[in-house]
């Protein structure tokens, strides 16, 4: 006797059509998202702000409508959680009162689900309760129904686990597309570095190291966030299903008579084979998942001996163009101060034949200078004298005059005239003792005339 398998009219309705929902919502809710999200942050106020350096490269736009998609999945996910919350809220079939009742019964519930609404039939729990009645009516017996919910609960929760393939491929593709932006910045960054590049725009090598980590950055942050909410959405759904089967062991699963069976001294054997089968099953899963992670732990160590080469490679590869640009710098400054000494030296030759001349040229001036202080200086000591005869020739004048004035008075004429011939002589020998210079730069003087 084999394990009870649900038959093609107990079987609950395929879940592909909520999956294929999922997946629409994720490109019809989540392309539009990603355009307008990038449109906002290239074209609107954040325009401005740190953030559009992480929407820049493809790579990065990438990301972005990746982990949209995700969102309208999640998005999707969410509406129908809600429809099936409320569904669990609701009697989907009579409460059952404690007592057993013949299996006839099932067509009555069965037909009682046909009334409800198309979307109430479209939820978890009514697909469930369905499946179950309709397991009831063709077999006609609930001998095998502790069997038969099983299926059906292990059906469902793998086909909540299928209905994430598309989440967790994103969850999965948007850190290794970062990683390849990486790789390709850093590639396009390093590809043409040259002495003569770092020297002149070293700017350019760091600004595409700058943007090859951003998108690993941006991977990252949007990686944990997709997780994050898939995990809320899942344990939500989750929550969901518990109470599904809760209600279904509660309302059907002892509600119905079972007649004894003769192969029932078989059900315990293959009960123990089964038992012994999933626990074979168990190791070997246990077996696989321990592979997977050794298999993901290799490819972890591996990316990070590559990534680690990859760094000490392009530091070396700085550090020898650093070491080129500073030599070359050295000589352009050796060359320069060789040149800023000669100049000076030159200039410092140009100024002492400049000094030595000013100097000649000074004592030169001097010496003339003091030739015309000499000469002012006897110029002056003639004046001098010259003022002195003057004042003399006054008195003479005031005297004579007074001379004149008494030899009128007394009428003694020869008198007058012997003392007019003496003053004249007496003049004269004043007059001869004075410079020629002097004497004809003072001109005639009344006196002399008379």
């Amino acid at each position: 006797m084999t394990r009870v398998q649900p038959t093609a009219a107990a079987r609950p309705a395929p879940r592909k059509e909520r999956r294929r929902g999922t997946t629409l919502a994720a490109f019809v809710l989540g392309i539009p998202l990603a355009v307008a999200i990038l449109c906002f942050i290239r074209f609107g106020p954040p325009r401005e702000t740190v953030a559009v350096r992480y929407v820049k490269h493809p790579a990065e736009q990438i990301e972005v409508v990746m982990f949209c998609m995700a969102l309208g999945a999640l998005a999707a996910k969410l509406l129908a959680f809600r429809a099936e919350r409320r569904a669990c809220r609701m009697a989907i079939v009579p409460s059952w009162d404690g007592r057993a009742v013949p299996v006839a019964e099932a067509g009555k519930l069965l037909a009682s689900l046909q009334r409800l609404s198309r979307r109430l039939q479209e939820t978890l729990i009514v697909r469930r309760v369905r499946a179950t009645l309709d397991f009831l009516c063709s077999r006609g017996s609930a001998a095998e129904l502790d069997d038969q919910l099983r299926a059906l609960a292990d059906t469902d929760a793998v086909a909540l686990e299928g209905s994430y393939g598309l989440i967790r491929v994103i969850t999965w593709a948007v850190p290794i597309l970062g990683f390849l932006g990486t790789v390709l910045g850093i590639t396009t960054a390093i590809s043409g570095v040259s002495p003569e590049v770092l020297e002149k725009a070293l700017s350019t090598v760091t600004d595409g190291l700058a943007e090859a980590f951003d998108t690993t950055a941006l991977a990252l942050a949007l990686t944990m966030l997709t997780m994050f909410l898939s995990f809320l959405v899942e344990r939500a759904e989750q929550s969901v299903h518990d109470q599904v089967d809760r209600y279904v062991d509660r309302e059907l699963a002892h509600r119905f008579e079972r007649a004894g069976s003769e192969e029932g001294k078989y059900v315990d054997g293959l009960r123990r084979h089964a038992e012994v089968l999933l626990q074979a099953v168990d190791g070997l899963v246990q077996r696989q998942a321990k592979l997977w992670a050794q298999t993901i732990e290799e490819a972890d160590r591996r990316r990070n001996d590559a990534e680690k080469r990859q760094q000490v490679l392009i530091t070396e590869t700085l550090e020898k163009a650093l070491e080129h640009t500073i030599e070359a710098h050295d000589r352009q400054l050796a060359a320069q101060e060789k040149q800023v000494a000669d100049h000076h030296a030159a200039l410092l030759g140009q100024l002492q034949a400049l000094a030595k001349s000013v100097g000649d040229t000074g004592n030169e001036q001097q010496a003339s200078l003091a030739q015309v202080a000499a000469g002012i200086a006897a110029q002056v000591q003639a004046l001098g004298q010259l003022q002195d005869s003057d004042k003399y020739l006054r008195r003479l004048q005031e005297t004579l005059n007074q001379n004149l004035a008494a030899l009128a008075g007394a009428g003694t004429f020869e008198q007058a005239i012997h003392s007019l011939t003496a003053a004249i002589h007496l003049m004269t020998a004043r007059t001869a003792t004075t410079p020629a210079g002097a004497a004809s730069r003072i001109g005639p003087r009344p006196g002399a005339a008379a």
